[in-house]
């Protein structure tokens, strides 16, 4: 489903709801955490599911293949 922002932007319902929990990590207001993803959205329509979230994967799993080496005793 698709949702009307401005004239301009049409978002995904799906990728807005991937964004609004993200989002309230920087408020409290539901309202306002749905703005901000509209936001982001309206910037690149995929930015979580293609953006944030693969590149947070990418960087948990750099981040424990780096601690795993220094417990290992390398560099």
């Amino acid at each position: 489903m698709v949702i009307r922002v401005t004239k301009k932007c049409k978002i995904l319902k799906s990728e807005l709801k991937l964004g609004i929990p993200i989002e309230m990590e920087h408020t409290s207001s539901r309202k306002r955490a749905a703005h901000i993803a509209a936001q982001h959205l309206c910037e690149m329509s995929k930015y979580y599911s293609k953006g944030l979230i693969p590149m947070e994967r990418r960087l948990r799993r750099a981040e424990y293949l780096h601690n795993s080496r220094k417990i290992k005793g390398g560099k």
